[in-house]
C-alpha cells in the first residue's frame, strides 16, 4: 500500500485542482479495463506524451507497477486530451505524380509507335494500289488481245467476183510499220445488214494508245477503207504495238516476219504484241526524255508484254456467188 501511494503522489500530482475534481486522482487500477483501453474503443485518442501505449500489466496480485498505462490512466481524468492527427507521409505524395522525365519518355514512345503505324498504312496502301493498277492493266490487255484475234481470225482478203462491176476485184489486207493494220472482216455490218465490215486497229505512239476504226462503206469492194467514224480510243497506257506478218511456212520456220504487208491476200500468220504500263509506271515514264536510255531503261524494268499469235483460217479466199 505504501508503494503504491507513493507512486500515486509521484505521478499524478494535479496541476489544477480547481478544475479537476479530487476523484481524478485516484490511480489504483481497477477491475475493469485499462483507462486508455477504454478511451480508444470510445474514439478518443490519448496522447502518449513519448511513451507507447501499452496494455495493463500485473505481474503480481498484490503489486502495481509503473508502466505506461499507469501512467496514462493517472492522467486520463485529469487532462482532456484533443485528438492529434498522425502527419501525413510525404512519400505517397511524390509517387502520386509523373516526372518529366517519364513524360518525355512516354511521348518519345508513343510518337515512335504512331510513326510505325503510318508507315506501315502507307506501305499497305501503296500495295494495294500496285496490286490495283497491275489488275487492269491485266484485264485490258487480255480483253483487247481478245477481241484483236476475234476480228483478225474473220478477216477474209483476194480477189472475188463481183456482179456490178463486171470485173473482178479484190479484198486488200493491209499491214503499215507494224503499228497500224487494215483489213475486211466478217464481223457483220449492223448499218447495211451485211455480213462484211471494214477494220483498223493502230497505235497512237505519242499519246501511248491503242484506236479502233470500223467502217462501213455502201461498196465494201470498191471503197473498203471508207465511211469510217474515225479513230477512237481502244486501250489506254499501251507503251508499243507490234505486228509480224508471216506469209508462208518458210519464214514462219526462219522466224523471221515483216513489219509491212499489203496483198491481196491473207498472210499465213499473224503475230501480235502489246507492250503495257499501269497507270502510275507510264506518268513516270512520260516523264522522260522522249526516246532516251533512261526511258527505254525504265519502261523494259515495268513493262509487261503480251501477245498472241492469230491464224486465218480464210486464207483460201472469200467469193460472192
Amino acid at each position: 500500500m505504501n508503494n503504491t501511494i507513493a507512486f500515486r503522489s509521484l505521478v499524478c500530482r494535479p496541476q489544477s485542482t480547481a478544475v479537476r475534481p479530487p476523484s481524478s486522482l485516484d490511480c489504483r487500477p481497477s477491475s475493469g479495463a485499462c483507462p486508455a483501453v477504454a478511451a480508444s474503443r470510445r474514439g478518443v485518442r490519448l496522447p502518449s506524451f513519448g511513451l507507447q501505449s501499452t496494455a495493463f500489466s500485473l505481474r503480481s496480485a498484490s503489486v502495481f507497477r509503473p508502466t505506461a498505462c499507469g501512467l496514462l490512466s493517472s492522467t486520463a481524468h485529469s487532462l482532456r486530451p484533443t485528438v492529434l492527427s498522425r502527419p501525413q507521409s510525404t512519400a505517397y505524395s511524390l509517387q502520386s505524380g509523373f516526372t518529366l522525365i517519364e513524360v518525355l519518355v512516354a511521348m518519345t514512345v508513343l510518337a515512335v509507335m504512331v510513326l510505325m503505324v503510318a508507315n506501315i498504312f502507307q506501305s499497305s496502301s501503296a500495295s494495294w494500289n500496285i496490286g490495283t493498277q497491275k489488275a487492269d492493266m491485266n484485264t485490258a490487255a487480255r480483253a483487247a488481245l481478245d477481241f484483236m484475234a476475234r476480228e483478225l481470225a474473220s478477216a477474209v482478203a483476194g480477189p472475188i467476183e463481183a456482179a456490178n462491176p463486171p470485173a473482178a476485184t479484190a479484198i486488200p489486207f493491209v499491214l503499215t510499220g507494224g503499228t497500224s493494220i487494215q483489213f475486211i472482216a466478217l464481223s457483220g455490218d449492223p448499218v447495211n445488214g451485211r455480213a462484211l465490215r471494214g477494220n483498223c486497229f493502230q497505235h497512237d505512239d505519242g499519246k501511248r494508245t491503242l484506236k479502233y476504226d470500223r467502217f462501213t462503206p455502201t461498196d465494201v469492194y470498191a471503197n473498203p477503207f471508207t465511211s469510217g467514224n474515225g479513230l477512237q480510243l481502244f486501250v489506254t497506257n499501251v507503251w508499243s504495238l507490234t505486228m509480224y506478218a508471216f506469209s508462208g511456212e518458210s519464214e514462219l520456220k526462219g522466224g523471221v516476219g515483216t513489219l509491212n504487208y499489203n496483198s491481196n491476200s491473207l498472210p499465213l500468220c499473224l503475230d501480235v504484241a502489246v507492250e503495257m504500263l499501269s497507270d502510275d509506271d507510264m506518268g513516270r515514264a512520260l516523264t522522260f526524255a522522249p526516246n532516251s536510255q533512261p526511258q527505254k531503261d525504265y519502261v523494259a524494268r515495268n513493262a509487261k508484254l503480251y501477245s498472241t499469235r492469230v491464224y486465218f483460217p480464210n486464207r483460201k479466199g472469200y467469193q460472192a456467188r
